[in-house]
């Protein structure tokens, strides 16, 4: 008898250790401290760089080690280069112009923005190899760990599209003396960002790059093309903005080896903050 007594008391105490105290009562899911699990936080990281700069190797070797290391699933690594070098966009430089007004003293290569203006490392953050891949690293582990707002998704639909009979590429001909039409290749990006946490969330605009890989340093995912930021209304909890872009690549439509190493990304950042809530790599 004394045994029995002894395990009913055993079991009323482990019950009651339980969380709330109750078997029957699920875990709540609260959106303020954590993300669905299968919605993951993937960092931007934007590399500004020119031809002839000295410092620029370094800081590419270090993030292109980490975005091959962490993958798109964490990190998507953009390389945007400016100011007349061969490389660079009319986009490329008016997008580093929005981060850092022109007639700031704080502008040169390489210029290193992690999730937008959520951490800044303008010129190399020490002067090693090792010591600059640490810098990076830890940042960018940082923003892994943050709360995600936002869970951002986009498919892509390629559309080969060469120009109208008569829209020459200047200065081509055929071997028959006739010159040939331009081939260009029409990406369409279509997609939603929905608001994951319990708050409203304002100042927000998608964007989105087409980036091209290539193996010299420098150019392992350059830019080529930058859309414009189509603005969010305000978005309410778990309510969703539809968003599409069309960007247009000049490139053989038959080579897909050069279509392979298009990269599309999609991200969503604060206009007024100018950091960037989340970032999608498009498959």
């Amino acid at each position: 008898m004394k045994e029995k007594l002894f395990i009913f008391i055993f079991l009323i105490i482990f019950l009651l250790a339980l969380p709330n105290g109750n078997i029957l009562t699920s875990p709540v899911f609260d959106q303020d401290t954590a993300s669905p699990k299968n919605v993951l936080r993937v960092v931007l990281v934007e590399l500004f760089v020119r031809e002839g700069c000295l410092s620029c190797p370094t800081a590419e070797f270090c993030l292109e080690d980490l975005a091959w290391e962490y993958g798109t699933k964490k990190l998507i690594l953009v390389e945007e280069h400016l100011w007349g070098d061969g490389y660079d966009t009319l986009e490329t430089n008016a997008r580093y112009d929005w981060y850092v007004d022109v007639d700031s003293d704080k502008r040169g290569t390489p210029d290193v923005f992690i999730n937008g203006l959520t951490k800044r490392f303008q010129g190399l953050a020490c002067d090693c190899v090792e010591g600059n891949y640490t810098c990076y690293k830890e940042a960018i582990d940082k923003e892994l760990t943050q709360p995600l707002l936002v869970e951002l998704s986009a498919v892509k639909t390629p559309h080969p599209n060469p120009l109208s009979q008569g829209e020459k590429k200047e200065g081509e001909e055929s071997p028959q003396g006739e010159k040939e039409e331009e081939k260009v290749l029409n990406i369409i990006i279509e997609g939603t960002v929905k608001n994951i946490s319990n708050t409203p969330l304002k100042d927000l605009a998608v964007c989105g790059m087409v980036s091209k890989e290539r193996d010299e340093p420098g150019l392992y995912c350059y830019a080529q093309d930058i859309f414009p930021f189509q603005d969010i209304p305000l978005l309410l909890p778990d309510h969703t903005f539809n968003f599409k872009f069309t960007s247009e690549i000049s490139l053989d439509q038959e080579d897909d080896r050069e279509k392979e190493k298009l990269h599309l990304i999609i991200f969503v950042q604060n206009l007024e903050t100018k950091k960037v809530l989340q970032a999608f790599y498009v498959e």
